[in-house]
């Protein structure tokens, strides 16, 4: 069970596992179960148009070696392999910097995000042996281009009344990730929520989960 207030998050050990810092779509944190040395994995979670994908980075390290707030280990850390920290935060820099590049790529080319492609991109950064995957970005932005949206998207509140999807941004003061939509009734006002409210699931009185914003086909 874990207790989240704002980014950061209490599992069950009253670890603090999720970065304060970092603003979605990317989340890094320790996985809590650890392995015979005392280590920890650390995890990468990506979220990207209501769904999520999910791996360990590939380094297991002293719990007091992560420094929560800023999402990377702490200066001459060590794990039992001998990574130094400058080693594995230089994987974590070329993750934030891939991540920054694609979802910025895709809201400019009105683009979807895949599963695949975010899984690739994650593999990619991991086969960078720490430096980041230049020769590799283009082949992403081409596959986002491939994937750019060709008709309007809509969708239905779980209480009612119909949306159309106008596009993606970013709260100027947060850097929060925002979705902008246009009312298809009334005056047709447009709204901003932010993403991960939007593409989340509600529980209704009656314990049935639902989409809060279910796509539909108008």
């Amino acid at each position: 069970m874990e207790h989240c207030i704002g980014f950061a998050c209490k599992n069950a050990n009253n670890f603090v596992i999720l970065c304060k810092s970092l603003i979605m779509p990317l989340k890094l944190y320790l996985d809590k179960r650890q392995n015979k040395y005392g280590e920890a994995p650390i995890r990468v979670v990506w979220s990207f148009n209501g769904d999520r994908y999910q791996t360990t980075m590939g380094f297991s390290i002293p719990p007091a070696a992560w420094d929560s707030r800023e999402c990377r280990v702490t200066p001459a850390a060590y794990n039992h392999k001998n990574t130094a920290s400058t080693a594995i935060n230089a994987f974590i820099d070329s993750m934030k910097r891939a991540v920054n590049q694609l979802e910025n790529y895709a809201r400019t080319q009105n683009a979807t995000l895949t599963k695949p492609l975010v899984k690739q991109v994650v593999a990619d950064v991991m086969a960078s042996g720490g430096e980041y995957p230049y020769d590799k970005e283009k082949a992403w932005k081409k596959t986002l281009v491939e994937r750019r949206l060709t008709k309007d998207r809509y969708f239905e509140h779980f209480k009612g009344g119909k949306y159309k999807l106008v596009g993606f941004g970013k709260d100027s003061e947060t850097l929060e990730d925002v979705v902008i939509y246009q009312a298809l009734y009334g005056a047709g006002q447009i709204w901003v929520r932010p993403f991960e409210i939007f593409f989340s699931k509600v529980t209704l009185p009656d314990g049935t989960e639902v989409e809060r914003f279910n796509e539909i086909t108008i």
